[in-house]
């Protein structure tokens, strides 16, 4: 159907409302053609271009199935920045009565709340984590949404979003389920294991021209070569673009490399600025700055203040959601990154620049060609609808034999196939134990009936992981998992609790073992323990560690839980948890995130996601102490704190006051303030006067103060 008016969809007349305040009157081609199956009821695969409105068709389905329906829906989404993107949408339908939510992390929590919301947002994982709890509102859900659905090839977290999607399929099998999806080769092999109409389309809302870039010149798809003026390409290729007031998005390999490039365009950014967008940057790089403790933070606000900025995971949440948030406004003129943002929030720009189609892989080396599907993903932000007439992608060579082989693979190339991965070793063992620790099957006849519904199955003779399924449920045995009675596989008290907490078999083996070891410890010790996981990613160690990496090791060996393995290999993997685990014991000692950062070269973003993994490991170490060696419990608890807070042991008391983290912790301990009784006692005035205070805080510790002695009275 074409050219469909939105005054001509079968739903809510309120609901059309809030679809034309966003500035849609009429359906783009694609959106038209498919919108009947989706109003419907029908599963559907939707494997469209970026920007072609997927996302609208959901939010159609939404209304029809939940806020018309009455019903409940599941929106499963690959990364947190995407669910926070998602959830600012919805929420322009809560003048409806939809009640949206947002559940991620607390993975051994079933979050009784989201039982009174309409639509839940949620990563792979957490929705996994809430089938594994057989919550019961699950029986609720009419409607699934899978964003990304062709992330299920990712090697990482793929097989997560697989085995939820089958697990869905079987507990409420009456529930529509919608998958988005890039433009992959094999979409209708995705539309066929769900059982879904496929809908697929090449048609973008602003039309795309791709070319490649060398010693000159652009060379089109068609055979076309336009001249370019001499000079470093990427200032070359975006002076164009920034005359014309557009803007630029620059695509490199590596983190170091975004932020050296993003400094070295910033001459060039900022002369073409206005004096308003400059005093809008100002302020934009003075908020970023203000939330900033490392040098990598003060760069970035500098940065800012130019009309340039930098993106990658090692910024902290904070500086990428206020990079994100310049560029969406438009005040912000080039960004710099490495290819993780193509798949993540949408950030169209009128010409994206691809400068490094090829990075560094364990397996490969630094010369690991990047693949189609994620250089297409790239190329795909180029073109802003409704600003943009064309969306320009160019790809930078570095020789002329790289044209060719660019030309065919990139411009000329079909996406690669995706493939499940299921059998991947690692992400198996960990959802094998979980379809028996939830009494999902309970026979190995059973599982072997569930693996018939994954998307493996498609490709697949299950015959093929028998043996492997055999063997892991034979190591689940072997550490206390699970137990066989006659044709019965039963789940252990151990085996479901390392199922409730999430995470890897293998790791609450080595976490077991620290428990249960006759060793005392010291903090350094339990840090380097939950590091020898596989559930945390390890920082890499380079040949100068080596050597004081090995003087510590001689010095500390009696505390350790763990001895130095003799396999080399090995070795370098205790060593690097070893590492990691300084890295954390310097943060739970109040080291600043600035000396943190350049002591491990790494960013703020990189030291937050390592402290949330380990305060989750913590946390699964205690749990896992309290059923095999009780007395431990309370230090890992205790470290669990600390590292959650980032703070000497001194300190925990004064965290449960409200508002107070680790450095106003620091400064009302340091001022004579030791337990949270002589905090609550202190004049307002005098807190008042202490640094990071002032009298609105001071005023609510008061306020603590009163309720507190109102509950002793």
């Amino acid at each position: 159907m074409w050219n469909l008016r939105v005054d001509d969809l079968d739903i809510m007349e309120d609901g059309k409302r809030i679809i034309r305040s966003w500035g849609i009157d009429e359906l783009y081609p694609p959106q038209g053609s498919s919108v009947g199956d989706v109003l419907d009821g029908k599963n559907v695969v939707l494997a469209f271009p970026t920007a072609s409105g997927k996302s609208l068709l959901a939010y159609l389905a939404i209304i029809k199935r939940v806020i018309e329906g009455g019903g409940k829906a599941l929106y499963i989404v690959p990364l947190r920045s995407l669910a926070s993107e998602k959830v600012e949408d919805l929420r322009e339908f809560e003048v409806l009565g939809l009640k949206v939510a947002v559940s991620m992390g607390d993975y051994d929590e079933p979050d009784p709340r989201l039982e009174h919301h309409d639509v839940i947002v949620a990563t792979s994982e957490k929705a996994d984590s809430l089938l594994r709890h057989n919550v019961g509102w699950l029986k609720d859900i009419n409607l699934v949404i899978a964003d990304e659905v062709h992330l299920i090839n990712d090697r990482d977290r793929g097989a997560t979003l697989e085995v939820t999607l089958s697990k869905l399929k079987q507990v409420n099998s009456k529930a529509q389920i919608i998958a988005l999806s890039a433009t992959i080769r094999n979409s209708d092999a995705l539309a066929e294991w769900l059982g879904a109409e496929h809908h697929k389309s090449e048609w973008r809302p602003v039309e795309l021209s791709e070319s490649i870039y060398h010693n000159g010149t652009l060379k089109f798809g068609d055979g076309t070569i336009q001249e370019v003026p001499p000079g470093d390409p990427v200032s070359v290729l975006c002076r164009k673009t920034l005359e014309e007031g557009a803007q630029c998005l620059v695509f490199v390999s590596t983190r170091r490399s975004a932020e050296s490039l993003a400094g070295n365009m910033a001459g060039l950014v900022e002369g073409y600025l206005g004096d308003r967008e400059r005093r809008e940057l100002q302020d934009l790089a003075e908020q970023i700055r203000d939330n900033s403790t490392t040098s990598m933070g003060k760069n970035l606000a500098r940065l800012v203040e130019s009309g340039t900025a930098f993106h990658n995971a090692g910024l902290s949440n904070m500086q990428r959601s206020m990079v994100e948030k310049g560029f969406k406004s438009r005040k912000i003129k080039l960004i710099t990154a490495t290819p993780t943002l193509a798949a993540g929030v949408n950030l169209p720009a009128r010409r994206v620049i691809i400068r490094d189609c090829k990075r560094y892989d364990p397996l490969h080396g630094f010369n690991s060609p990047l693949p189609v599907m994620e250089v297409k993903q790239m190329c795909g932000r180029a073109g802003r609808p409704g600003y943009d007439d064309v969306g320009e992608a160019i790809l930078i060579a570095k020789s002329e034999r790289d044209v060719g082989s660019m030309m065919d693979n990139y411009l000329l190339g079909d996406s690669e196939v995706v493939h499940s991965r299921m059998a991947v070793e690692t992400s198996l063992r960990k959802h094998l134990l979980a379809l028996i620790a939830t009494s999902h099957c309970e026979t190995l006849e059973g599982v072997m009936e569930f693996m018939e519904g994954t998307f493996h199955a498609h490709y697949s003779d299950l015959w093929t992981i028998e043996a492997l399924i055999d063997q892991l449920f034979e190591l689940l045995h072997e550490h206390g998992m699970v137990e066989f009675h006659d044709d019965q596989i039963v789940p252990t008290q151990f085996g479901r609790l390392v199922s409730s907490l999430y995470i890897d078999p293998l790791s609450a083996i080595t976490l077991k073992e620290m428990a249960s070891s006759g060793r005392s410890g010291i903090p350094l010790s339990y840090l380097h323990g939950i590091c020898l996981t596989p559930d945390i990613y390890q920082l890499y160690i380079r040949k100068n560690d080596m050597s004081p990496l090995e003087d510590l090791f001689t010095d500390i060996r009696a505390d350790l839980f763990f001895d130095l393995p003799l396999d080399q290999g090995e070795m370098e993997h205790y060593l690097s948890a070893l590492k990691t685990a300084l890295l954390l014991k310097d943060w739970m000692d109040e080291v600043s995130e600035d000396d943190i950062s350049t002591r491990f070269d790494v960013g703020p973003g990189d030291i937050r996601n390592r402290v949330e993994t380990a305060e989750w490991l913590l946390h699964s170490a205690t749990r896992i102490a309290h059923m095999f060696n009780p007395q431990k419990a309370d230090i890992l608890r205790s470290l669990t704190l600390r590292v959650k807070n980032g703070i000497r042991e001194e300190l925990l008391p004064l965290m449960e006051l409200p508002q107070i983290g680790r450095v106003r912790a620091r400064t009302l301990y340091a001022a004579g303030y030791l337990t949270p009784d002589a905090v609550l006692k202190a004049s307002p005035r005098d807190l008042a006067k202490l640094p990071g205070f002032g009298d609105r805080l001071a005023s609510r510790i008061s306020d603590a103060s009163t309720q507190v002695s109102l509950m002793d009275f």
